[in-house]
């Protein structure tokens, strides 16, 4: 029975990476060059989210619903900003070309835990 269960477990992770593979788009300028770039997201529910974007070089707080997305605010803050530039720097130095690549260190780092005890 258990057999069984690592098996169907192995096809939906194969699945998952497979769909991630192939249906995953990724960003259309991913050299930083984009006018439009999405710094954080916030779910909140199954069709609202909060989102902090920066656009041009202002930032601003979004929130989506279902049926319209609003301004919230405008962070004109220069520490503020200067704060998540450089979080977006440290963002672009570990590149997550690969969507299941934080899975990946998640196992790693657990098995190697497991050969420490």
């Amino acid at each position: 029975m258990l057999g069984a269960l690592a098996i169907v477990i192995a096809m939906m992770i194969g699945a998952m990476y497979l769909m991630k593979k192939y249906f995953y788009q990724a960003p259309v300028a991913s050299d930083g060059s984009a006018i439009i770039h999405i710094i954080s997201t916030c779910h909140l529910g199954p069709k609202n989210s909060i989102l902090l974007v920066e656009v041009l070089g202002q930032i601003m707080l979004l929130g989506v619903s279902n049926n319209q997305m609003s301004i919230l605010a405008t962070i004109t803050d220069p520490g503020a900003m200067e704060t998540l530039r450089n979080l977006r720097l440290k963002e672009r130095s570990f590149p997550m070309s690969d969507p299941l690549a934080r899975y990946k260190s998640l196992i790693r780092n657990f098995s190697r835990t497991r050969k420490d005890q």
